[in-house]
């Protein structure tokens, strides 16, 4: 299983500076470097939901290359030649640099807001153009200096390992409430520092200095996520922190040093700018706690809409086409839809709309569905939208929100109820798990299949779509497949 941690490093850290050893210091940085080093033997549910996890990120990845607005953002950004040790794009023939691929390939997975969720929200495929790109190149040097390549069983420990990271440490400090204010990429920007260290050959000691680094870096904020500045960034702001994570993790191998408080150093340290004080937390022990608990988005708009989009579709048969007749939708919800997509006025792009619960409801409502083609400026000029979005009263539910942040629920309840002009009212829809949810998994697994066939079939004969699927949904053929191999099955075309 995996050669990771089998032999020496890649020729390039043959030449590093000797290390630094540090102090005693933050014991969040050591429990993560620890972790990050070990090698469990994850149970086959857990290795199956991770290669299910990357046949979704692939699939949200060639979906995205159809939008110019995010093609644009590919490849070299001062060169159009790719490189002969480059790591491949999947569905391009782009072969950037390693920083640059793993930007590139975050930005398709994240770009039309389709991929993976956690109950604490963010989206930790995020990770994987970090994790795909450090693998790639690491594999290469290996195979140049004479050792065993990485394998795509390697790809899934740093994945399990990387959900784990980013959605604990989002759980057990809210990065992006309102009191803090940061963007929760800064989760993403952890986490694929410490996995793209170890898949690069890092010790513990080496992974730490590159911890403690991400923590002192410039974090980014939530304003972009929100009118008016809702904009293109969140599509590229999950990539951007992970290849930035990939830059500091080759940084850390070529031997700068790291620091032993970044986070409870008085005054400057991270929790005394950003916390208030509180120390950062790791919710609970670190295993595959994420991983197994994945929530797979069917419907591409914001997690804590997603419900909202079910219960929509099921009261539109008792609606009937009786739109002009609503006089008032109530749209009963949790604090963190309030707080993030309870937007009214004028939405003037995509991001704006596919985060905005008004919008993708009455979407919901007129269509029975949801796409990303919904969110275009055509669809958005539907009069009938804005009709039904003023129509609209979002009130909170304390019960959906007492169980939306409980760690043993972990619900994502929307409610919604219409009444009509001449006093009807439909039934209450109500809707506390997402069809992506682990507790639907029967019902989810076969969507999320047809979803990796529609949205790589234009890219993919058949034959290669089932090559791909078998070879990420059975870990014996994972281990026995490097990681080079697998990344030019999903580059060919």
């Amino acid at each position: 299983m995996g050669k990771n941690n089998q032999i020496g490093q890649s020729s390039d850290r043959m030449m590093d500076a000797p290390a630094l050893a540090l102090p005693m210091g933050d014991k969040v940085l050591d429990d993560i470097a620890q972790y990050v080093c070990s090698r469990p033997s994850w149970a086959p549910d857990t290795l199956h939901t991770a290669g299910l996890c990357l046949a979704d990120a692939l699939a949200c990845a060639l979906a995205s290359l159809s939008d110019p607005a995010c093609k644009r953002l590919l490849g070299p950004l001062f060169s159009d030649s790719n490189s002969a040790m480059g790591v491949p794009v999947p569905g391009t023939a782009l072969r950037p640099d390693p920083i640059k691929a793993a930007f590139d390939i975050s930005t398709t997975i994240r770009w039309l807001d389709f991929s993976d969720t956690t109950f604490a929200g963010g989206h930790p495929s995020d990770n994987i153009g970090a994790i795909l790109a450090a693998a790639s190149y690491a594999s290469q040097q290996r195979v140049k200096a004479g050792h065993t390549a990485l394998t795509l069983l390697d790809v899934f420990d740093a994945m399990i390992k990387a959900y784990e990271l980013q959605g604990l440490l989002a759980a057990g400090n809210c990065f992006d409430h309102p009191e803090i204010g940061l963007d929760h990429v800064i989760g993403v920007k952890i986490a694929s520092t410490a996995v793209a260290a170890n898949l690069l050959g890092a010790d513990r000691e080496v992974i730490r200095r590159a911890l403690s680094n991400a923590w002192l870096d410039g974090q980014a904020l939530n304003a972009y996520r929100h009118t008016p500045n809702a904009g293109t960034r969140k599509g590229w702001a999950g990539a951007d922190a992970s290849s930035r994570g990939l830059w500091l993790a080759q940084m850390a191998m070529r031997g700068e040093m790291g620091y032993p408080t970044p986070l409870s150093a008085p005054t400057w340290g991270f929790e005394a700018v950003h916390m208030n004080g509180r120390p950062v937390k790791l919710e609970k022990h670190l295993e595959s706690f994420v991983m197994d608990r994945v929530i797979f988005k069917l419907y591409p708009c914001q997690r804590n809409a997603t419900t909202a989009v079910e219960s929509a579709i099921k009261l539109r048969p008792w609606l009937d086409g009786r739109i002009d007749s609503i006089a008032r939708i109530t749209v009963h919800t949790q604090d963190e839809a309030m707080r993030r997509i309870d937007k009214t006025g004028h939405l003037a792009n995509r991001a704006a709309r596919d985060h905005c619960l008004q919008y993708v409801t009455a979407v919901a409502l007129l269509n029975g569905s949801l796409s990303s083609e919904d969110y275009s400026d055509q669809h958005a000029a539907d009069p009938r939208i804005d009709h039904l979005r003023e129509r609209m009263l979002v009130i909170e539910n304390p019960d959906y929100t007492r169980a939306h942040h409980n760690l043993a629920i972990r619900s994502c309840a929307n409610a919604i109820e219409i009444e009509l002009d001449n006093g009807e009212k439909s039934p209450l829809a109500e809707t506390h798990y997402p069809i992506g949810d682990p507790s639907r998994r029967a019902e989810g697994v076969p969507l999320v299949l047809d979803k990796f066939h529609t949205s790589t079939c234009l890219h993919w004969p058949a034959k290669r779509r089932s090559l791909i699927l078998e070879t990420l949904l059975d870990h014996e053929k994972a281990d026995a497949i490097s990681i080079d191999q697998f990344m030019s099955m999903v580059t060919e075309k």
